[in-house]
């Protein structure tokens, strides 16, 4: 009886070894030896990924330089936003402006002849949520792009000057300079946080042109970021946005809200006071607080939100270009606005709302990554497609 169970007992240990030996060798047979590295990635990843320098380096020198001027009866200096080798002298705001726009409507015509695709950020996305405007106390424009357009650029474009014919018929330049250590995409010791620039050959005046990048698709992936440590998710920039900014047609991402909060806090997107300005509600733009005492304005002439609701003017720039008009991009939304001091009701989710009722829900022309469909839209590979509101 023992004898017999031990050879049972034996009997199962060599099937049980047999079979897994079999099924051992049945995984090595059918294992396919091209699995050297991660799944492919989709498009929307490519765009955000490039391969790190082999050698790494020390951290290089400041490569853009800009001028600086010294302070009135003082022995100090103060840097100024242009480029130092086409810098003539300080221009007035509506100087400013005026270049800025020029600027603006040569680097997206550029863009588009050229099939790159990039978006307003930062200080110049935060003056399209007020008015489409520049924010007067801010001194430059802010370009975003993928880092694979910001490779495709320096590759095709680097150093080259880019001709642009304006309104009035005046043939202006720009210089295109990449900067040569985008590549290194660490924030390393901040003297070259900027990846390329778009520079006004007339004024000095430029475009600070940065690439995102997923720096870590395997730990932290959907993640994007700057060299200046902005980070974004993937999903709260694509697809872009068509709109207007200064009366040209531009791009914003496509979360334009989250993405403002997150940079600014919610704060920003509703307080019509900051850095000794007021928007006035009818002027519909920012005003220097001296001169709005001075013109003796009411309190609930203070903004408390944007001055054309952003909805509104996504779904102009659509209306626009199927019916050959230019869209009225400084509309008023009655009510919208004007409410008392220290009412704290009036958030911007607020405004969006009562704009879409009067105006109906927006149907923003977007832009990712594919071919262009019909009726203007674009096809998209992250997620399915929903309202502003």
């Amino acid at each position: 009886m023992i004898l017999r169970r031990s050879f049972v007992l034996s009997c199962a240990a060599v099937v049980l070894t047999l079979t897994g030996f079999t099924t051992l060798l049945r995984a090595y047979l059918q294992f396919e030896d091209d699995m050297s590295g991660p799944p492919p990635m989709s498009i929307t990843h490519e765009l955000f990924y490039i391969a790190p320098p082999l050698v790494p380096i020390k951290p290089p020198p400041k490569y853009y330089d800009e001028p600086s001027v010294k302070d009135p009866g003082k022995k100090t200096f103060h840097g100024l936003h242009y480029d130092k080798r086409y810098f003539k002298r300080e221009l007035s705001v509506q100087e400013r402006e005026h270049y800025i726009r020029e600027m603006l409507g040569a680097w997206f015509q550029f863009s588009q002849e050229n099939n790159m695709q990039s978006w307003i950020a930062h200080g110049t996305l935060l003056g399209w949520w007020w008015n489409s405007e520049p924010l007067p106390w801010d001194v430059d424009v802010d370009i975003q792009m993928f880092v694979r357009t910001m490779q495709d650029l320096g590759t095709r474009f680097n150093d080259t000057a880019y001709s642009f014919t304006n309104e009035t018929g005046h043939v202006m330049k720009y210089y295109i300079d990449i900067n040569p250590y985008f590549i290194y995409r660490a924030h390393s010791n901040g003297m070259n946080v900027i990846d390329g620039r778009f520079i006004d050959m007339q004024t000095g005046l430029y475009i600070d042109m940065t690439a995102l990048s997923e720096a870590d698709p395997i730990r932290h992936p959907n993640i994007v970021s700057c060299k200046n440590n902005h980070k974004y998710l993937i999903d709260d920039l694509v697809p872009l946005r068509q709109t207007v900014f200064i009366g040209k047609p531009v791009y914003i991402p496509y979360e334009y809200e989250k993405v403002l909060q997150k940079e600014y806090s919610r704060r920003a997107l509703t307080n019509g006071r900051f850095e000794h300005y007021v928007f006035s509600v009818e002027l519909q733009k920012w005003i220097p607080e001296q001169q709005f005492n001075k013109e003796h304005r009411s309190w609930s002439d203070i903004g408390r939100g944007p001055a054309t609701a952003p909805n509104y003017r996504l779904d102009a720039v659509t209306e626009s270009q199927h019916s050959g008009r230019r869209p009225n991009l400084v509309k008023n939304i009655p009510g919208a606005h004007a409410k008392a001091a220290g009412d704290d009701s009036d958030s911007a989710d607020t405004l969006i709302k009562e704009a879409a009722s009067a105006l109906g829900k927006a149907q923003p022309r977007t832009v990712p990554f594919g071919g262009l469909m019909k009726g203007g839209r674009w096809k998209r590979d992250v997620r399915i497609e929903k309202d502003v509101i």
